[in-house]
């Protein structure tokens, strides 16, 4: 009886150290995760175009033997794809493509460097008549996490009176741009149930602009390229989802209403450039 006891014992701990080995074996569970940062189009001008470049995430989901698995978080669009990868020195060479059942999909090529937890590299467009067919990116692995007392700030982009120019907000013909201003960020639509007294006042963007904050906070992709202006340059903001209604708060969908209503009478704010 005390044989059998050692040996299932002796078993039970072989059995704990193979599965170990097999589970971690490798460096590849340490590249997982995502990774945050610029997509950038090489070829516009950034002074002409403003969308030059968009917030990306680029997730590796698993790694097996020689292939990887993952998707890609950008402008309000999320596409899988899967590749091959290889060690090359230091970092990890990954070839991988997007399905091809839409017309923006295409092939991912980069590295990854583990010990700065660094992915770069390039994506090259299937449909060579898009107007943007080859995208640069250099990310930094990140964690996401929901945080309703998350604040807004305001970004690097255009300002103009200490308000931040909306994407394609200048107008040239009358020397105006439309503007986000300071009164955007003065309160937490994730975090504080809004009364009308709050926003009675405010202007149709920074309305538009406090209402997606809660959805930034989930790190919903902005379609929107107001939106997408906006918040691809707010730090703390990465984009995981393209659909968060589910993990919004009572508070939340509360305020989200209210902004709504408001949004729909409000005047668009614009200020005049020189004196």
């Amino acid at each position: 009886m005390k044989l059998n006891f050692i040996l299932v014992y002796l078993f039970s701990c072989l059995w704990l150290v193979v599965s170990s080995h097999q589970a971690y074996a490798g460096p590849w569970p340490s590249l997982t995760g995502y990774y945050v940062g610029d997509f950038v189009a090489e070829h516009l001008d950034p002074k002409k175009d403003p969308m030059h470049r968009n917030k990306i995430n680029i997730s590796i989901d698993s790694v097996k033997k020689d292939r990887v698995q993952g998707h890609s978080v950008v402008a309000g669009n999320l596409r899988p794809f899967s590749g091959s990868i290889r060690q090359k020195g230091e970092v990890y060479v990954v070839k991988a493509r997007e399905p091809g059942d839409n017309q923006y999909d295409g092939t991912f090529e980069f590295t990854v460097d583990p010990r700065v937890h660094q992915v770069k590299g390039r994506w090259t467009a299937n449909d060579k008549q898009l107007a943007v067919t080859t995208r640069t990116y250099s990310l930094q692995q990140r964690i996401f996490k929901y945080n309703p007392r998350q604040n807004l700030e305001q970004v690097n982009a255009r300002t103009y009176h200490g308000g931040t120019v909306v994407y394609e907000g200048y107008d040239r013909a009358t020397n105006t741009a439309e503007v986000i201003t300071p009164s955007a960020f003065k309160i937490n639509a994730s975090s504080t149930l809004l009364t009308s007294k709050d926003v009675e006042n405010m202007h149709k963007r920074d309305l538009e602009v406090m209402r997606n904050a809660i959805y930034a906070r989930h790190g919903y992709s902005f379609q929107n390229r107001e939106m997408r202006f906006y918040f691809d340059r707010v730090d703390w903001y990465i984009p995981v989802s393209v659909d968060v209604t589910r993990e919004l708060s009572e508070i939340e969908r509360k305020n989200i209403e209210i902004l709504k209503r408001y949004e729909k009478h409000a005047a668009t704010y614009y200020d005049r450039f020189g004196r």
